[in-house]
């Protein structure tokens, strides 16, 4: 059976009093053994509580350190020492207490000599039945995050759609064409049997092309095995210094102990090479490549219903000194036929965030004029093997 509940000490004379009784058993479930505080600490984003003066009561320690200070010194402190009062922040502060509603916004500006300059989204919630409210914070940046692992599952979801229609349109008749064609053979001489031969070669190829592109929309399951990253990324070099990446710089910052990932060794050099192709056509003679492997713990892919997110560690940034993605597709370019580039298909990018996605990864991109970085992360292979010292720079790059 559950205690019964207490409600937290509403003078605000004290302020410490309400923060040790925030962080006291008074606030244990003692049928899951799970107090509020441990909730509240746990969650990444920055969290407090305010009483009817705006001063703070709780701070979780991502609020610690979004404010640079701890809650003991912090606690009963005013919010207007490191936010000025006249900002919209306060008014909005004022309608939920005054209307006793949960009041939201994106895009905010906090500032102060403290505080620096911050873009956040902000969540007012009043707190019970008292003047205290509840706030929530999210900085642009995970939030940018976020929406940008939304962007490229929803294109990798685009592309899985039109490659099961072309397929599904294309393989019927393509199969009328094959078995008209073995039919007009058994009539032929042998010189117009090399025609009907062709035509069922072509068929053939056409068609294992188009179960290729049904696998991209989940009509096959990819097959996955340990790849080393490295060895991946300096074959696309390679390939890049010897062709149209031959104006390029090429630095390697590898990580040696890389553990091994989970891929599909001709879907990721593709990927690669999509975006190397990119950088080098965004770039002038003597532009710089930097290609960058890291391991990344605190990566998690965030999905719907998921218990805090696949671990996606194995991080591999491509960076480039180029002109930049143009800010109108910006936030496009992982759709299909969306292209920067005069006579693009606008599918490559689409087809590397497919290929991510179907090695449970994760894709980001980051672009202004001047420097523009893809960071991919991918999970680890369960052997768990670190992967080989990266070999020999490929001609014409650079360590």
């Amino acid at each position: 059976m559950r205690s019964p509940s207490k409600s937290i000490p509403s003078d605000r004379s004290d302020a410490t009093d309400q923060t040790a009784y925030l962080h006291h058993d008074h606030d244990l479930d003692h049928h899951s053994g799970v107090s509020m505080a441990q909730v509240l600490a746990s969650l990444p984003n920055p969290i407090f509580v305010l009483d009817a003066d705006n001063c703070f009561i709780y701070l979780n320690q991502a609020a610690e350190m979004f404010f640079q200070s701890s809650q003991m010194i912090l606690s009963g402190m005013p919010l207007d020492g490191f936010i000025p009062a006249d900002g919209s922040l306060f008014s909005m502060l004022q309608r939920a207490r005054d209307q006793h509603v949960s009041v939201g916004d994106q895009g905010l500006e906090l500032a102060g000599p403290k505080l620096g300059l911050k873009l956040v989204n902000v969540q007012i919630t009043p707190f019970g039945d008292t003047p205290r409210l509840l706030v929530s914070i999210q900085e642009r940046a995970l939030a940018e995050r976020l929406r940008g692992q939304s962007l490229f599952r929803g294109a990798a979801r685009s592309i899985s759609a039109m490659a099961a229609l072309l397929a599904h349109e294309v393989k019927n008749p393509l199969a009328g064409i094959k078995g008209a064609a073995q039919l007009l053979e058994s009539g032929l001489g042998d010189e117009d049997r090399v025609l009907t031969r062709m035509i069922v070669e072509e068929s053939d190829r056409v068609a294992a092309l188009l179960d290729r592109m049904e696998g991209f929309a989940g009509g096959a399951r990819l097959v996955l095995s340990p790849v080393n990253i490295h060895e991946v990324l300096d074959h696309c070099l390679g390939l890049a210094a010897a062709s149209y990446g031959a104006h390029l710089v090429i630095r390697r910052q590898y990580d040696p102990s890389l553990p091994l990932v989970n891929g599909h060794r001709d879907l990721l050099i593709q990927s690669f090479i999509n975006i190397i192709k990119n950088a080098s056509e965004a770039t002038d003679k003597n532009a710089e490549l930097v290609i960058k492997t890291s391991y990344s713990r605190g990566r998690r892919l965030s999905l719907a219903a998921s218990d805090g997110g696949s671990h996606v560690p194995v991080q591999v940034d491509i960076i480039d000194n180029g002109r930049g993605i143009p800010e109108d597709i910006r936030n496009h370019i992982f759709d299909p036929f969306v292209s920067g580039r005069n006579g693009g298909s606008g599918l490559g990018l689409t087809m590397v965030a497919s290929v991510v996605a179907d090695h449970g990864g994760m894709i980001e991109v980051d672009s202004t004029a001047g420097r523009t970085a893809f960071r991919m992360n991918f999970p680890v292979a369960e052997s768990g093997k670190p992967a080989s010292s990266p070999p020999k720079p490929a001609k014409g790059s650079a360590e």
